[in-house]
């Protein structure tokens, strides 16, 4: 017999006499009498019989299998199970979270480029219809020169951004950029490294060159600036500023129409752009998912889908028809 065993015992033998016992002693009402005296020393020996087992029972029922019993886990297929079902809801949410955002980009791209043809227009009303010739660079300023003092370029900087121009009525830099836009031409014929895109932050759209130079005068040797009002008939079908990887298009391999004599649009910036730096060249041109945010002169915008050019006529550029467009077409815009 065990330890436990001889504790049940006891315990079973002194509750039956403590019992008998009190019984007994009720009868008698008589606590001093011998069986009132055995009744005492049994119930102190109860008590120090009963105190080991009493913490022991106390701590199997605390501590013990009933309580694990109630605790209720996870088991390892359960959690795989979760953990598929999180993934599969995930991969079905990404696509759409991301054409959510690609869309609000969109949005935001489009409501940037109508801001900039208003502002154009505002500068051409100040100037008889005229708009700016710009030269072809994309800095607002010489910190790339890491000067003592920054300072900030005019419209007729040699590396000026043509937004300069027009930054007076823009009023804010940030129209400049498209929020999709990952890199531009940072003109690494000047010499400059990809460590220079920090200084082109501001100059993701490029502008039709037929739209910024200057004409010459028929009959004359004296050139002009473009007049929008003079030189474009219908304002709903010429481009003014898209998304392009270059700032200004000078209808020499960067703009979206087959140039006369060639056989395929941006063949500036296919295999890889100038000096082969700009791999991604046409797909920065259509960014916003295989389309192109353009804006046209009567200041609405709509979507290009990525091209090799048969489907845009030269008039979108050029602002003219027949003849004329091609011959315009046909010569680089300096």
């Amino acid at each position: 017999m065990n330890r436990e065993e001889q504790y049940s015992a006891v315990w079973e033998l002194s509750n039956s006499r403590i019992r008998w016992l009190r019984l007994h002693c009720a009868c008698k009402k008589d606590l001093k009498s011998r069986d009132g005296l055995w009744y005492l020393i049994l119930g102190k020996f109860r008590a120090v019989v009963q105190w080991p087992l009493h913490v022991k029972y106390r701590k199997m029922h605390f501590f013990g299998a009933n309580t694990m019993k109630t605790q209720k886990a996870f088991t390892l297929i359960e959690l795989l199970v979760v953990i598929a079902i999180i993934a599969l809801l995930l991969a079905i949410l990404m696509p759409s979270l991301r054409a959510a955002k690609d869309q609000a980009k969109k949005s935001v791209c489009t409501g940037h480029v109508k801001g900039l043809v208003l502002a154009m227009k505002m500068y051409a009303d100040d100037y008889d219809g005229n708009t700016h010739d710009s030269p072809n660079q994309g800095l607002w300023d010489n910190s790339w020169t890491n000067p003592p003092v920054v300072k900030k370029y005019v419209p007729n900087d040699g590396y000026a951004y043509w937004g300069i121009a027009y930054f007076p009525y823009a009023k804010n830099k940030k129209i400049f950029s498209c929020p999709s836009a990952d890199r531009v031409d940072y003109w690494p014929e000047n010499g400059w490294s990809e460590d220079m895109l920090e200084h082109f932050k501001y100059c993701s759209y490029g502008i039709n060159g037929f739209v910024t130079a200057t004409r010459g005068i028929r009959n004359s040797t004296v050139e002009r600036n473009t007049n929008i009002y003079h030189d474009f008939k219908k304002h709903d079908e010429v481009i003014v500023f898209q998304d392009h990887i270059e700032q200004r298009l000078d209808n020499n391999g960067d703009m979206f129409h087959i140039k006369p004599g060639e056989s395929i649009n941006l063949p500036q910036w296919r295999n890889g752009g100038t000096q082969g730096k700009f791999p991604e060249g046409v797909q920065e041109c259509f960014r916003h998912r295989g389309a192109s945010i353009t804006a046209w002169l009567d200041g609405h915008a709509s979507e290009i889908e990525e091209t090799t050019g048969e489907d845009v006529p030269w008039k979108w550029y050029t602002g003219a028809t027949g003849p004329l467009s091609q011959q315009l077409a046909s010569n680089s815009v300096w």
